[in-house]
């Protein structure tokens, strides 16, 4: 009886082997009975979500539950993403979460596997080409304009990407460009930025940078910021010579103006110019007509007033000595050459005197020496006819 139990038990377990080897035999599959409907060229933006939308084509009595539908990168190797399927009356269409790619070209392919080891590999494949991000965040500026002295408010929206947050900070670019972080953190979608205005925002960006998984996008704005006048402090008045000149300096947006309150004077001129939020006005008049050490120069514009009294420096004297300073200098190099060749004009002349002296002496000597040799000989003759007396 044991025997006959034992000897069931492995006709049982060859019988269930047997079974199994057969299923695992892989079936010739009729690529007419498979098909894949699918978009395959996409163009998308780095760091953007989408789905691959398709549907799949099988013949529902060789595909046995459960079965895998299978996305693959290039190679059916690189899975991306799998979806098992285990009910018979399952939806045929389906798609498949793309989160986000950086930039470049891609291939996706599309496969099928169940039983033992049977598969079937779509031969539809999907492109992908992937650009830069081109949705910049949104900023907005206060509407009531800006002048100096108020705390305003700038609040910047970024694209929702795939991963929901993005690094987003806030730069200050000046106008030689140069900028500055002023705030660096993360949010989901919205930032907000205030600001104390100065003068010196104006004519300066405020940028919004947000940075995604995949790409870099930003929005800057220009400022536009009012503020009172400000003498600048390279204002000057002097006299040169007859006449007193003064230049006055001012900054200001809107441009201000200036004056000069010269109401009991009449011989003046006055001319002004101006470049950016920078005015510069020029008064000349008679320096003898003017008995004041001042001027006093105002600016306006419809944020405010500014005047300053600028002092009077006398530059004659010192015009006077730089121009004898100038012109010693530019002459020095022609009075060292005309000394050069004055002194060597007497050397030479000293030495062609000494030169001449000399000789004149030694012609003098030899004369001298010549006529003392004649009269020596006349001397001896003289002497010569004396004899002596006779003892």
């Amino acid at each position: 009886m044991k025997m006959t139990s034992i000897y069931s038990v492995i006709i049982l377990i060859f019988l269930r082997a047997s079974s199994c080897q057969r299923a695992c035999v892989k079936e010739s599959l009729d690529d007419r009975e498979f098909s894949i409907n699918v978009t395959e060229h996409f163009k998308v933006e780095s760091s953007t979500c989408f789905h691959i939308r398709h549907e799949l084509t099988f013949p529902q009595n060789k595909v046995t539950l459960p079965y895998k539908k299978i996305m693959f990168e290039r190679d059916p190797s690189t899975i991306i993403a799998t979806k098992t399927v285990s009910k018979v009356d399952s939806e045929t269409r389906d798609s498949f979460w793309i989160n986000g790619l950086p930039r470049g070209e891609y291939e996706y392919g599309f496969k099928l596997e169940w039983g033992c080891n049977q598969t079937y590999i779509f031969p539809k494949k999907v492109h992908i080409s992937v650009s830069a991000l081109t949705k910049k965040p949104f900023v907005s500026v206060p509407l009531r304009g800006m002048t100096e002295g108020q705390d305003v408010m700038f609040r910047c929206r970024v694209y929702e990407s795939c991963s929901r947050t993005a690094h987003i900070y806030w730069k200050w670019t000046k106008a030689d460009g140069q900028s500055t972080v002023l705030q660096d953190s993360y949010f989901h979608r919205d930032s907000r930025l205030m600001l104390y205005l100065t003068e010196d925002y104006h004519n300066t960006n405020i940028t919004c940078v947000a940075e995604h998984k995949y790409d870099v996008v930003e929005t800057a704005v220009a400022l536009t910021v009012k503020f009172s006048p400000k003498i600048q402090n390279d204002s000057h008045c002097t006299v040169e010579g007859e006449l007193l000149v003064c230049v006055c300096f001012s900054r200001g947006n809107p441009l201000p103006p200036i004056t000069w309150p010269l109401k009991t004077l009449t011989d003046y001129s006055v001319s002004s110019s101006s470049n950016l939020q920078t005015v510069s006005s020029t008064i000349i008049m008679p320096a003898i007509t003017y008995h004041s050490t001042t001027v006093k120069c105002i600016s306006s514009n419809e944020i405010g007033q500014a005047e300053s009294d600028i002092v009077i420096q006398n530059s004659t004297a010192n015009f006077q000595l730089n121009y004898v300073n100038i012109s010693f200098d530019a002459v020095l190099p022609w009075i060292t050459a005309v000394c050069f060749s004055l002194n060597l004009v007497f050397i030479t002349i000293l030495a062609f005197y000494i030169y001449k002296r000399g000789k004149r002496k030694k012609r003098k000597l030899q004369e001298n020496r010549t006529y003392a040799s004649l009269r020596r000989g006349d001397i001896e003759q003289e002497y010569s006819v004396i004899s002596p007396p006779p003892r």
